[in-house]
């Protein structure tokens, strides 16, 4: 069996969180010690006089965590851009080592840990790293979210493209929130070698700032093969 699995996205906005916190809650129900993780987070709000992760909320209680915020997301910036000019623009030093520290601390404390990157493969976290870099030090393979809309499948074969030219390991591809696109999803499949891995169609009850889940899980457990994304490829 796979350690974790890290889920990233082809674009901001499709719904990484959402596909994060069904994977983790689908596991959880084989009977596994689940844990979650989002390393880096911007676009934090102030609560209390501490910054607060609206997708950080959402992971954690889908499987009723009970990990401390500062080990499931070491970093949280306000502004709403990427982790270097969300840095740059609040004086904050990116330390990476928290990241790694705070990520061996879950993956020696439960049986399987869901980690959802930021952006896109190729968003710089600090001044050397890339997300995909997080993903090659974690040594865990990828699940893809791909999202229809005008350029997804540019954005869906370079994405593979770039995964696969940094030797990381793809499960597959989720296409989410589809309100139909099933032309898309066969072009997808049709120009890329890697496995879909099944379809999560738009539910208005999901949300992820009001922390609402709908259906999800039990739309992700009906339609998207869970023992593929848990199982160890030889």
């Amino acid at each position: 069996m796979e350690k974790g699995i890290f889920v990233t996205g082809i674009d901001t906005g499709v719904g990484k969180t959402v596909i994060a916190g069904a994977i983790a809650a689908a596991i959880k129900a084989h009977g596994l010690d689940v844990g979650v993780m989002k390393p880096v987070a911007t676009g934090a709000r102030e609560i209390d006089g501490k910054l607060v992760s609206e997708d950080v909320v959402y992971l954690k209680k889908i499987i009723d965590s009970t990990d401390d915020d500062d080990l499931v997301n070491p970093i949280r910036l306000k502004p709403a851009s990427a982790p270097t000019i969300a840095a740059s623009k609040t004086g904050v030093l990116i330390d990476m080592e928290n990241v790694w520290k705070a990520y061996k601390e879950l993956a020696d404390k439960h049986d399987f840990v869901v980690v959802e990157g930021i952006g896109g493969l190729m968003a710089p976290v600090d001044n050397t790293i890339l997300v995909a870099d997080m993903a090659l030090k974690m040594d865990l393979a990828l699940v893809i979210v791909s999202k229809y809309y005008l350029g997804a499948i540019n954005h869906t074969l370079l994405t593979l493209e770039y995964a696969r030219s940094r030797n990381l390991r793809i499960k597959g591809i989720i296409f989410n929130m589809l309100r139909n696109g099933e032309d898309f999803v066969a072009e997808i499949g049709r120009l890329s070698s890697s496995p879909v891995l099944g379809t999560i169609p738009f539910d208005e009850n999901v949300c992820v700032e009001k922390c609402l889940y709908g259906d999800i899980v039990e739309l992700f457990r009906k339609e998207i093969n869970i023992s593929k994304i848990m199982r160890k490829e030889t």
